[in-house]
């Protein structure tokens, strides 16, 4: 029979059966450019398949296989060849099991340390009502009113939120949520990093960690700032870098329009046992019920760079608005090498990934350069990253500047 009969009579794929071939582990007959499969391969395969089953690697079971087909042994003697390599192997399984049993036990003991570490109560985080001084419509600037509201801890858990302009919100477990323009995703869990970290490229997070890094060293919050304002939270990667730093004079609030992730964080951030004051507001970031000239101190990690993929206007111009004219910002973005593909984002978006234009932005909007990193380049991310299917290589570029 042909491979591909011979593919569907014994379950395996193709390329399986053509990489067993080439390590001489199945040897079909040559019949022109075709391979012809007879009963001797299939029990070749049934064998290699039961001995792959007992954890033998392929090179040997290829071993076994050439000692029976080189020494002609009567059928005794092969059960008692056979005998000897799986008695060997069940040795060395006996021996790796001690191994495996000693480090669970390791595992386990870890495990009960950190459960003991976690013993301490949960702080809450949420909707503080001293915040309310710091909020209008953002469709008119008017003042919100307080249509309902669950208030514990002098925090509001679940409520609403209006204004005479038809502008509405809700509160849900302390966030603050415009329905009309958060984004529906899917529930969001520590499964999710693990996934991220694991299919991500190594050396691209090493360059994310770098400007974590610089971002914390940088960040210094003046004695009159007091509102923050964090631009794509995300994941919650800088906020919870720098959560344990935060002053308790500052009001940080966490803008994104994932609400699982915001979720997330929350809760991550409430399980550590410290309380600061964060305030978590699910909206596009145009609309977000916050007075204008109010923010002191803006954080953005790659939330432009984000935002520029979907949009065509410059972030920061979109809500200068909300900045005082004093001001901080520090901000990490993504720069571009060459474009590949305008597929994805169009050449005028692709110029929101170039440096020179990003300071061009910020300069037009008055921040003057105080501090600036610029770490290498990665040419691959995640797997499937859109991002570089539009670049050839991706530079992470941290920028701080104020405007006085």
């Amino acid at each position: 029979m042909r491979i591909g009969e011979f593919s569907k009579q014994t379950s395996t794929s193709i390329d399986t059966i053509r990489h067993y071939i080439a390590l001489g582990l199945l040897v079909p007959q040559k019949d022109g450019k075709y391979f012809r499969f007879d009963d001797r391969c299939g029990y070749d395969l049934d064998r290699i398949k039961e001995m792959k089953d007992m954890d033998f690697s392929l090179q040997e079971i290829k071993n076994i296989l050439l000692v029976s087909r080189f020494s002609k042994l009567t059928l005794g003697q092969e059960r008692q060849h056979y005998r000897s390599f799986f008695k060997n192997k069940m040795k060395d399984l006996t021996v790796e099991k001690e191994r495996i049993d000693q480090k669970i036990a390791m595992l386990e003991e870890k495990i009960k340390e950190i459960e003991v570490d976690f013993h301490q109560e949960p702080v809450r985080l949420g909707f503080d009502l001293m915040f309310l001084s710091h909020m209008s419509c953002p469709n008119c600037q008017s003042p919100l009113k307080l249509d309902k509201a669950d208030i514990q801890e002098n925090m509001i858990t679940e409520g609403q939120m209006s204004c005479h302009c038809g502008y509405h919100f809700e509160i849900k477990d302390g966030i603050i949520i415009d329905r009309d323009s958060m984004k529906n995703s899917e529930e969001t869990d520590e499964t999710y990093f693990i996934k991220y970290v694991n299919e991500t490229n190594k050396g691209f997070l090493d360059n994310i960690y770098a400007a974590m890094e610089w971002s914390h060293r940088t960040i210094e919050f003046e004695k009159n700032q007091n509102l923050v304002l964090e631009l794509g939270v995300g994941n919650g990667i800088i906020l919870s870098h720098i959560y344990n730093d935060l002053p308790e004079n500052i009001t940080y609030v966490a803008v994104d329009y994932d609400y699982y992730k915001l979720r997330y964080i929350k809760r991550v951030l409430e399980r550590s046992g410290v309380k600061k004051n964060i305030i978590f507001i699910c909206s596009d970031y145009r609309k977000m019920p916050i007075r204008h000239r109010s923010v002191d101190y803006i954080i953005d990690f790659f939330g432009m760079s984000n935002y520029s993929f979907r949009n065509k206007t410059v972030l920061h111009q979109e809500v200068e608005v909300y900045y005082k004219k004093e001001c901080t910002l520090i901000a990490t973005f993504m720069l571009f090498d060459k474009l590949l593909s305008n597929e994805e984002i169009s050449t005028e978006q692709y110029h929101l990934f170039k440096k020179k234009e990003i300071l061009t932005y910020l300069e037009t909007l008055g921040f003057k350069r105080q501090d600036e990193y610029l770490v290498g380049y990665s040419e691959e991310g995640e797997k499937n990253d859109v991002v570089f299917e539009v670049t050839n290589r991706v530079y992470v570029y941290g920028y701080l500047g104020k405007r006085t």
